[in-house]
């Protein structure tokens, strides 16, 4: 048993390791087994009675995904309630250990990058705007295009567009599918949206319009799960977030002139969706079937019949290609990561430890950046 601390002793600090196991679901018993210490230890920790040693300290940070120095200052706090939508019989308590690592990844990452930016004196502008929820989503829809100034145009960029709104946005491979994207609305942070890196560009399109779909309305907290039939989904607030999504990425006007001016058949092939969904509108064939069924334009089913018996383009014939680190962390992070790096606030050591790459890749990409 450890003696009792004195307060100027106080190094790890109890909070954090408290909201650090909320995050993770875990219960003081649940970790006190993981790291074969008694739960009693656990609660001391907690209440800043004694601390754990640090190796002690370097299980507790890998069992919940943060740096050590997590532990020892005051941080923004992660969303206390998180709500799981989307996939029967799941709940964010069941999710495996390594889902809810990456949970905290995405924490930390929103955490460091207010962090850089506060190193470099920079105000992250949040013009990103809200509605009510009784705006149906396609008014929601056409107002976003209009202050995207696309017109009917296909919008391949919206990632890019939602940062320089203020959007905190990474991508992450998520172990077994278990979500398709994550997103909440921080008190500090601002906007901040997760995607699945494992799934196709043109799923991670259409998550990202999803989870900004919950930003708008203010849904709170959303981890998703966006089944492969869109049509799965016919009620509540993801059936809204799907609709915003659809509305956003595939105007009605401009979706039946492209379709009419390919003259397509009321039950169009496997490929001459692929041309249409991927190449031309940025989106899962999956969601461009259904919506021109909406539309009426083909046949009811037919894309359900397509996934059931071409399923190569549906589900990635080849397997998702995950994006590189860089795509994944996005151009705005490594930009200021490296700005802080040149300006000494952090060292090589702990660039290469946020972004996940070995030293040797994190000179490379300086040194391609200095040129």
């Amino acid at each position: 048993m450890m003696n009792n601390l004195n307060p100027k002793e106080k190094l790890v600090i109890g909070s954090q390791l408290q909201q650090a196991r909320k995050l993770m679901q875990l219960t003081p018993e649940e970790v006190a087994q993981e790291i074969n210490v008694e739960s009693q230890d656990m609660v001391s920790w907690e209440e800043e009675k004694t601390r754990p040693s640090l190796k002690q300290l370097e299980e507790l940070a890998k069992l919940y995904g943060r740096e050590i120095g997590y532990f020892l200052r005051e941080t923004p706090t992660p969303p206390e309630k998180m709500e799981f939508r989307g996939k029967l019989g799941q709940s964010l308590r069941n999710l495996s250990k390594e889902a809810k690592i990456v949970l905290a990844r995405f924490d930390e990452l929103c955490r460091t990058a207010l962090e850089f930016e506060s190193l470099l004196n920079k105000k992250r502008e949040i013009k990103l705007p809200t509605f009510k929820e009784s705006n149906r989503p396609k008014i929601v829809a056409q107002g976003l295009r209009r202050k995207f100034n696309v017109g009917d145009k296909p919008l391949l960029d919206l990632r890019g567009r939602l940062e320089d709104e203020g959007v905190r946005i990474f991508e992450s491979p998520v172990p077994e599918d278990a979500f398709s994207g994550f997103s909440y609305w921080h008190k500090e942070y601002g906007p901040c949206i997760l995607l699945n890196a494992n799934e196709l560009k043109v799923r991670r399109n259409f998550t990202l319009a999803h989870e900004l779909a919950h930003l708008l309305y203010s849904h709170g907290s959303s981890l998703c799960y966006i089944p492969l039939k869109v049509s799965e989904v016919s009620r509540g607030i993801e059936y809204k977030a799907n609709q915003v999504a659809i509305e956003l990425l595939l105007p009605e006007e401009a979706i039946t002139e492209d379709f009419r001016k390919r003259n397509l058949s009321r039950t169009p092939s496997e490929n001459e969706l692929v041309q249409m969904a991927y190449y031309k509108w940025g989106v899962s064939i999956q969601a461009l079937g259904y919506r021109l069924e909406n539309l009426d334009l083909i046949k009811r089913g037919h894309t359900d019949t397509l996934l059931e018996t071409k399923p190569s383009h549906f589900r990635g014939k080849k397997g998702p290609r995950t994006p590189g680190w860089e795509k994944q962390l996005g151009k705005q992070f490594v930009k200021t990561s490296v700005e802080v790096y040149q300006k000494n606030f952090v060292s090589i050591g702990k660039l290469a430890e946020i972004w996940q790459i070995p030293i040797r890749k994190v000179f490379e990409r300086i040194e391609h950046k200095e040129k």
